[in-house]
């Protein structure tokens, strides 16, 4: 089961989802896509980048992210949303 990321999510460093879609939401909030911005608390870390994204689902061509995927400083993204199955 796939857990979208939005924006305002964690991340394993203690971190949250600063930039997300305009157009694409999910539960009203904005999704991450690859390359959206993320912040890092931990010291030399900064401002980083998500660098992963499911190729199978996209928004405006950019991958959307998913959580377990990574961040430029090594962190990896935690989804607020619960799992959910389709049938």
């Amino acid at each position: 089961m796939l857990q979208i990321i939005r924006k305002g999510d964690k991340t394993t460093h203690g971190g949250s989802v600063l930039t997300a879609s305009e157009t694409m939401k999910f539960g009203g909030i904005g999704v991450a896509r690859k390359g959206d911005k993320v912040s890092c608390p931990i010291q030399g870390h900064g401002p980083t980048t998500i660098i992963e994204g499911n190729p199978d689902y996209l928004d405006h061509g950019i991958p959307v992210a998913f959580h377990g995927h990574k961040c430029a400083c090594g962190c990896t993204l935690i989804s607020s949303f619960a799992a959910a199955k389709v049938a």
